[in-house]
């Protein structure tokens, strides 16, 4: 069965081993070699510095392989802002295959007004918003902005976008449950929900939660995606936790690829796949 990670970065998170770009995509390239990943979605920062590459970046040292995607982050406060144009032709010539918000990061809201013109964006071309949601990893911001139930506000107001709730909302677990049952437009990914590796006891603590949240929102297979958040996490133990999950063969080949495929649009040699393998095309 193939596996997609969903979410994955290429920063230098440490200053103490800052490391070229093509570096950190052969160490990306290895890690997804030695665990059985087929295809990686790479999600680009809203911070553009020595240790955050802009996605202009990423696509040159990506180039055309058919194992990795882009989805940009976007900067939408301070001086430099993401050029809305300039991203749109990048999605419009499908180098990038997906939005990523930043809220709290980035000091807004997950429902604030002004998005409306990247929403747009996102349903003309029909690309993915995936959406911070949740516990942030820097103490500067503000998780209020970033809480999923805001997201029930945007995917009531554009039902034609599709919205990524990454974290699982982590650690509104059954605020994120009611969204994903209430709207058929909003997926949620499985990524992030540690640093490093599982212990025992926190491995324990979140299969808790997420069973819960299947229990109420239904078929997990249709809306959960798998995502690692490496290099922050541990592919391994992240592909440990997926099997704890108990879903059925279908559900897990759904959770595991086949939503994300649709979702990104991700053709088959992407992930290893036979043409007859590729799910059908969401309108």
């Amino acid at each position: 069965m193939p596996l997609i990670d969903c979410h994955v970065h290429l920063n230098n998170y440490h200053e103490s081993d800052v490391r070229p770009t093509a570096e950190n995509v052969g160490h990306l390239l290895a890690e997804m070699d030695a665990n059985g990943i087929d295809h990686a979605v790479v999600l680009t920062s809203y911070k553009i510095d020595l240790q955050r590459p802009s996605a202009e970046e990423l696509l040159a040292v990506i180039g055309q392989n058919p194992r990795l995607s882009l989805v940009e982050g976007l900067r939408w406060r301070g001086d430099a802002r993401t050029d809305l144009f300039h991203m749109e032709e990048r999605i419009r010539d499908g180098l990038v295959r997906g939005i990523k918000l930043y809220p709290g990061y980035d000091r807004y809201a997950i429902n604030d007004p002004s998005l409306e013109a990247v929403f747009r964006i996102a349903a003309k071309h029909d690309v993915p918003v995936m959406i911070h949601c949740g516990d942030t990893y820097s103490k500067h911001a503000k998780v209020r902005q970033a809480h999923p139930l805001l997201v029930d506000d945007v995917a009531v107001d554009f039902p034609d976008v599709k919205f990524v709730i990454c974290h699982l909302g982590n650690p509104w677990f059954q605020d994120t449950a009611e969204v994903l049952y209430k709207n058929d437009n909003v997926f949620a990914d499985v990524s992030g929900l540690t640093l490093g590796d599982f212990s025992y006891a926190f491995e324990r603590y979140v299969y808790k939660r997420v069973r819960d949240m299947v229990t109420y929102m239904g078929d997990p297979g249709k809306q959960l995606l798998y995502g690692s958040d490496w290099p922050l996490v541990g592919m391994k133990s992240y592909i440990k936790f997926l099997d704890s999950l108990d879903l059925t063969a279908e559900q897990r080949e759904n959770v595991a690829w086949k939503t994300a495929a649709r979702l990104f649009k991700i053709p088959p040699e992407g992930y290893g796949g036979a043409a007859s393998d590729a799910p059908p095309a969401t309108s």
